[in-house]
């Protein structure tokens, strides 16, 4: 399963169906375990789809985090995982821990965001402050295959407030914390046009108004 856009899209018709916080209970990106006699539910670059869900649910304005089926912490039960298999997964969240460690997100909601066709992901916002997350939309499962470089790309925000002037910072989402580039970005009616650099796999950004 693409948990990543899967989880995008239902978390934008809940919420404008029941207008209510939404909680993500258990997901996957395989629901065969991984010692299925028909076959390991292991999916073959699974950290990559796993990376790809952690960082939707920050942008998705869900109210909690992952809870994958055995990918996660349940993975233990299994004798074909076990605990190395958990050891190589402990760092998984922390690049998003680090990228939106100290940005308040009380007043945040998701705001509309239309992109030039390539790219998946997501914006989170109010009228000062915006952070976004956007992906290679050719990276789905089972083989996670991505392009060499994604390019010229652009996501179109609907913003809330009067802001006028916008800076971006670009973040390497290895790191959490890494600023790759910059742009400043001029709202054109209720919308601004973040210009993305090129990158490979995904990239996140923070927009502040100036």
């Amino acid at each position: 399963m693409d948990l990543g856009s899967r989880l995008l899209a239902d978390t934008a018709r809940l919420s404008a169906k029941y207008n209510k916080p939404i909680i993500i209970g258990e997901s996957g990106l395989n629901a065969l375990p991984p010692d299925n006699a028909q076959g390991s539910g292991e999916l073959p670059n699974a950290q990559i789809g796993m990376e790809h869900a952690i960082w939707s649910e920050a942008v998705s304005g869900v109210m909690d985090g992952r809870a994958l089926y055995w990918e996660d912490a349940y993975g233990i039960y299994f004798s074909s995982l076990g605990w190395p298999y958990l050891l190589r997964k402990t760092d998984l969240e922390r690049p998003v821990a680090r990228f939106v460690s100290g940005v308040a997100m009380a007043g945040f909601k998701r705001l509309s965001a239309a992109t030039t066709g390539s790219i998946t992901g997501a914006v989170l916002g109010d009228g000062s402050t915006m952070i976004g997350w956007y992906r290679d939309s050719s990276c789905v499962p089972p083989q996670f295959a991505m392009l060499p470089v994604v390019s010229k790309q652009t996501v179109t925000v609907t913003v809330p407030g009067a802001a006028t002037s916008w800076r971006v910072d670009f973040y390497d989402t290895t790191t959490g914390t890494t600023i790759l580039s910059s742009t400043n970005v001029t709202r054109k009616g209720n919308t601004i046009a973040i210009p993305l650099p090129d990158f490979k796999d995904d990239i996140a950004f923070k927009a502040y108004s100036q």
